[in-house]
């Protein structure tokens, strides 16, 4: 489902991502871990092209778009868009209309972006706001919604796209605790339902039970990538032992 080759990324001088390569299968969650400024969020953000990679080759779902140059033909630009109709991303900040409903915000991209029937799209909308546990909402604006609920139907607008993968750049870290686990529950049940996701997080309980993979960056690489029980019981690289040490004390 995602396939990454030697991915570059620098910002001005600084160099972010350093040929990062990772593969992942339809269906699988992978949870990247890291200290901040390691290339976690760079990575996503390549992946959905808010990022023009400088050099690498990133492929979704059967679409192939090669880093280097932003796109500047028509054919490059159809690419890229419809690779980033592959991925939906969640990030930290909801993102939403605030002059919009809730309905709306999820209802709108389909019909845009897709073309899509806008009875069609508020049905489906609808559906989303019942799966994200928002059914009662549909009317609300985004300031009426606490922090998880908005994040909520932050997912929901990315659903409504169909992607065939879901990115989340720490979609939690700006939610108090009681709000976050609203937030989790929904994760959780997309993990369980077989969705392709990349999760960066800071929630260690998250990564150990939902994770079929954990990727600990650092530096702009992958220094060490396995399962969640390898990953947090028997790291190898000294480095994933002293961020995890770090992480348990806080």
């Amino acid at each position: 489902m995602i396939v990454v080759e030697k991915l570059v990324k620098s910002f001005n001088a600084t160099r972010v991502l350093q040929g990062v390569d990772h593969e992942q299968k339809r269906g699988e969650a992978v949870v990247l871990i890291g200290p901040s400024g390691c290339g976690k969020s760079t990575f996503l953000r390549c992946l959905n092209q808010l990022e023009t990679a400088d050099s690498g080759r990133i492929t979704i779902g059967g679409v192939t778009i090669e880093g280097g140059h932003a796109p500047c033909n028509g054919q490059e630009r159809e690419q890229q868009r419809q690779l980033r109709l592959q991925a939906g991303m969640v990030f930290q900040s909801f993102n939403l209309f605030p002059h919009l409903t809730v309905l709306e915000n999820i209802a709108r991209p389909p019909v845009v972006v897709k073309g899509t029937v806008r009875e069609d799209a508020e049905a489906e909308a609808r559906l989303l706001l019942a799966k994200v546990g928002l059914e009662n909402k549909a009317g609300a604006h985004p300031t009426q919604l606490s922090g998880g609920q908005q994040q909520r139907v932050a997912i929901a607008r990315a659903l409504a796209m169909k992607p065939q993968v879901m990115l989340f750049d720490e979609p939690t870290s700006a939610l108090d605790p009681e709000l976050r686990d609203e937030v989790l529950r929904v994760m959780r049940q997309l993990v369980e339902e077989g969705m392709t996701m990349i999760v960066v997080t800071h929630e260690m309980q998250f990564a150990r039970d939902m994770a079929d993979f954990v990727l600990f960056f650092d530096g702009g690489r992958v220094a060490e990538s396995g399962p969640p029980d390898q990953i947090f019981s028997e790291p190898k690289n000294e480095r994933t032992r002293e961020f995890l040490r770090r992480t348990a004390t806080r």
